[in-house]
């Protein structure tokens, strides 16, 4: 299995995509019981056995800790693309649950208030962000290219996406 592997930061997402190709090789060879060479020979590229699952990767990104997830009962996972233009941006909003960002192309600046300040922050393709449930922020695209991205909700059962929020006082 290849994983992409992200245009920036690539020693540090080299690592990461291959511990992901790993563990992700040892899991699969654990549910079809392939002896560990064949699966780590599987790693090194496609396979054509019919009884391998077709893994098609859709992103990588590296993103910054500390990330925590933790969920104790059951939750609702999504995974969205989000395609922004020109000048587009999501409005300031938090979410009910962890939110995994991966950006894809382009790029996002992202705002959010912290310790009285406004932070801003441009994450560009091959990086992404962790939004903590309830982190009042807004996402917005301010450059002249398009930018996508990919989001993983993990969310409370019936709960929304998103919730809007008030612009926070330190980024008025």
């Amino acid at each position: 299995m290849r994983l992409p592997t992200p245009a920036l930061g690539v020693g540090l997402a080299a690592g990461v995509a291959l511990t992901a190709a790993v563990t992700a090789t040892t899991a699969f060879s654990s549910l079809d019981r392939t002896p560990a060479p064949a699966a780590a020979a599987a790693a090194a590229g496609a396979t054509t056995s019919a009884s391998d699952p077709v893994i098609t990767p859709l992103a990588a990104a590296v993103i910054p800790g500390p990330i925590d997830i933790d969920r104790t009962s059951r939750s609702n996972v999504v995974t969205v693309r989000i395609d922004f233009e020109p000048g587009d941006d999501t409005g300031w909003h938090s979410h009910p649950g962890p939110v995994l960002v991966q950006v894809v192309s382009g790029a996002v600046t992202l705002r959010h208030a912290a310790h009285g300040r406004c932070l801003s922050e441009v994450v560009r393709a091959g990086h992404g962000f962790f939004e903590a449930p309830g982190a009042v922020h807004n996402a917005a695209n301010q450059r002249l290219q398009p930018a996508v991205v990919y989001a993983t909700f993990v969310l409370p059962p019936a709960a929304p996406p998103e919730v809007s929020a008030p612009i926070p006082p330190a980024c008025h």
